[in-house]
């Protein structure tokens, strides 16, 4: 599929290529062992708003978007170029195969916006909280990570419930609908609207959120 704008690529990938990993030429292994910090990652980031939004609040933190497509990943590390925002990473490539690379908890937060939902049956092991998915980010998230999921999509919502369920997270929140508010200070990223979600509560759809991580024995 051929995203539209792809033929400015050169133009964002001049821009913003010093931020832009790609999982078919860099060691990304490396560059995941290297992190001495916790960072947080959303998984198709697309545009990277909300990144660059999560980014500019909190300076301190390291803010990764992974993308499948290199056209949308270089547009995002292009817009975070430009606003100047050095505490952002943008890698091109297929989230189950990075995460083989990655072994050890690095990362504080988790986050799913408006993901493909796959309604096929056939597809439901690409769906983000498929539980081969689970268990890679049971590898990453640190003690005190989370993982958040929002989404227009309730059949999906209620599926990635059962998932996370069935493979042992536990859910600390849960919302059917929830309005929108000012951020709360934290890395959470229950207020930061992305693009579609800006679209979807226009339209006055609800917007669904989970926050849940993987149960810890105390």
């Amino acid at each position: 599929m051929r995203y539209r704008g792809s033929h400015r690529l050169e133009k964002w990938l001049e821009q913003g290529g010093e931020k832009l990993l790609d999982a078919r030429k860099d060691d990304l292994g490396a560059w995941y062992a290297e992190q001495r910090k916790p960072f947080c990652l959303e998984i198709g980031c697309g545009k990277g708003g909300f990144l660059q939004t999560m980014a500019k609040l909190h300076p301190d933190t390291e803010f990764v978007g992974v993308d499948k497509m290199l056209a949308v990943a270089a547009k995002a590390a292009a817009g975070a170029a430009r606003h100047g925002l050095s505490n952002t990473t943008f890698i091109v490539g297929d989230i189950g195969r990075i995460g083989e690379l990655w072994h050890e908890p690095r990362v504080a937060r988790i986050y799913l916006n408006f993901s493909d939902p796959w309604p096929r049956r056939r597809h439901y092991d690409r769906r983000l909280t498929h539980a081969s998915k689970l268990a890679l980010y049971a590898k990453w998230l640190c003690a005190d990570g989370w993982l958040e999921q929002k989404t227009d999509n309730l059949d999906l919502f209620d599926w990635s419930l059962a998932s996370l369920a069935a493979n042992g997270w536990d859910i600390a929140e849960c919302e059917r609908g929830f309005a929108s508010s000012d951020t709360d200070g934290t890395l959470s990223g229950k207020y930061v609207q992305t693009e579609y979600e800006a679209k979807f509560r226009s339209m006055g759809l609800p917007i669904y959120y989970l926050r849940a991580r993987p149960h810890q024995v105390e």
